[in-house]
């Protein structure tokens, strides 16, 4: 027998199982055989038993945005939900679906909790997944000190921006001030477990004066400091979301540029780093300087593939280019390891930078241009040996030239790029060799994901940038800046089924077992195929 991949020694775990579309909660990609085959393997060679494959956005262990779930609305305006959840003002994360609860991030404008005030600042939600219960809350007040130069983050009330990450007991999430954040699954309703003890400190509360920690409380277990620890600069949001890959947990550092957004304060500050997700310790981190060539910010997630017998990483940096890099190595955990760069990939075309010899400027919000290069903000997407990756803007530098690149996994070679799209801050959705990905300006594009071909466009009526398609049960669902969600046929042929005028603008859904979610900036919702009894929830708790 061929020897699969493994990690690092000391790392623990077996290799993240190939990324081959949306799972359900729990579920595994591996083949059953292959996956009984290195079980064993592992286990007769003296390891543990693996925990079940770590779970990001939805259900899944891909960030694809497509799921293999069935019997969903045509027309989600026209079914009652089956709960209704309302929020605070402003959320972003794409909710993560796992053993029957939902984890979600969204800002402290709704939170409810007996002497907390709401600062502007974040929250982490626990919730029921078949009722929209609150089970457990984790305030986090605003970081006041992003708004000190030259800092210019935790300011615009967008609360957490990070899809948690769930394993067996634990959940991963970085918080809004910055923070990396291991929470125990079962918040405090198991006790509250160390090292970390101060939740009530965190919420910002008063420890002589406020009520004590109950089940409906979150538990930190370890909080690492992007700012204290590495000395980055934060930039609007630090809102990737996070990846394990066996014990390592790797994170985006949102090094980003001054309050002026004229220099860059933290050049040669790391942008990739890998922690030991038992203890928050630094374990490795990149020397790419890419602060060097820093446009804007790093806000792109990363992703782990199998590529050729070999475990890669995936980076989009804030400089455009995409990056692969190997595992570490293991040692003795004494000092941190540098991750070594497979190879990189400019997604940006060489006129986009320069042109006739001179540097073409980069947009800004008080000089909007269509011209000049774009940074990574989406998260690219492995399938089939080949990464999708699209490079955009925020969304106040206006609308603009950008590209959409299919880049061999193996190589950083360009098979095929598309300067059809415009800026997007999407995350491509891959179905039945199919790509659908919105842009800023208001466009949802299918191509042909092999070579490339568009398909069909659709005009959306508004800009879209808060939230990338959604496709499962034979339809892609897309939202826009005008609070309207749409509903299109997956396939070569244009085909709208639905659209539905909502209260706020939709952010990414996600499904499972029959039922869309769906949040919105100020809500999420549960959607059946049919139309059942209404329930509203009053709000948190």
């Amino acid at each position: 027998m061929q020897t699969p991949p493994t990690l690092p020694g000391g790392f623990g775990g077996l290799p993240p199982a190939p990324a081959t579309g949306h799972l359900r909660p729990g579920c595994s990609s591996w083949p059953p055989a292959l996956l009984a085959t290195l079980l064993a393997a592992w286990i007769a060679m003296g390891g543990e038993a693996p925990p079940a494959n770590a779970i990001r956005w939805g259900g899944s262990t891909s960030p694809n945005m497509a799921a293999d779930v069935h019997g969903l609305p045509d027309d989600p305006g026209a079914v009652e939900p089956l709960w209704e959840l309302k929020l605070g003002s402003h959320q972003y994360s794409i909710p993560t679906l796992d053993r029957g609860r939902i984890y979600l991030g969204i800002n402290d404008a709704g939170i409810v909790r007996p002497g907390f005030e709401a600062t502007a600042g974040g929250a982490v939600l626990c919730v029921e997944q078949a009722t929209g219960k609150l089970l457990w809350q984790l305030p986090i007040p605003r970081n006041f000190d992003g708004v000190k130069a030259p800092y210019h983050f935790d300011q615009w009330s967008c609360g957490i921006c990070s899809g948690p990450l769930v394993e067996g007991k634990r959940v991963y999430v970085v918080g809004s001030r910055g923070d990396l954040l291991c929470l125990d699954r079962e918040g405090q309703a198991d006790g509250n477990d160390g090292p970390f003890l101060d939740e009530l400190g965190y919420m910002g509360l008063d420890p002589a004066g406020a009520p004590r920690l109950g089940p409906q409380d979150g538990d930190i277990v370890w909080r690492y400091n992007l700012l204290s620890e590495l000395g980055i600069n934060g930039h609007d949001v630090c809102g990737s979301t996070l990846l394990l890959v066996g014990d390592l947990l790797f994170a985006s550092t949102a090094n980003g540029i001054d309050d002026r957004h004229y220099k860059i304060p933290k050049p040669l500050a790391p942008t990739l780093i890998a922690l030991d997700k038992r203890t928050g310790k630094l374990v490795a981190r990149d020397d790419e300087k890419i602060g060097t060539r820093l446009l804007h910010c790093n806000w792109s997630s990363p992703l782990a593939a199998e590529v050729a017998g070999r475990i890669l990483v995936f980076f989009g940096g804030g400089d455009g280019i995409l990056y692969a890099f190997e595992l570490p190595s293991a040692k003795d955990g004494k000092e941190v390891q540098i991750l070594q760069k497979a190879w990189s990939c400019d997604c940006n075309p060489p006129e986009y930078r320069v042109r006739d010899g001179q540097p073409v400027p980069y947009s800004s919000a008080s000089r909007n241009t269509p011209l000049g290069p774009s940074e990574i903000i989406g998260t690219p997407v492995f399938h089939q040996g080949r990464i999708y990756a699209a490079i955009g803007q925020s969304p106040v530098h206006g609308t603009g030239q950008g590209q959409l690149a299919c880049v061999d996994a193996a190589t950083g070679k360009i098979l095929w790029a598309s300067k059809l799209v415009d800026r997007t801050l999407a995350t491509a959705a891959l179905s039945d060799g199919l790509l659908y990905l919105p842009d800023n300006t208001g466009n949802l594009h299918c191509f042909d994901a092999l070579t490339g071909e568009r398909y069909w466009v659709h005009a959306l009526g508004a800009k879209t940038w808060c939230a990338s398609a959604f496709v499962a049960d034979g339809k892609v669902y897309a939202g826009d800046e005008a609070s309207v969600l749409w509903v299109l046929k997956a396939g070569k042929e244009k085909q709208v089924l639905s659209r539905t005028r909502l209260k706020s603008p939709p952010i990414t859904p996600t499904a499972a077992e029959g039922v869309l979610y769906l949040p919105t900036q100020k809500s999420l919702a549960a959607l059946p195929g049919k139309t059942p009894a209404r329930k509203v929830l009053p709000g948190i708790p």
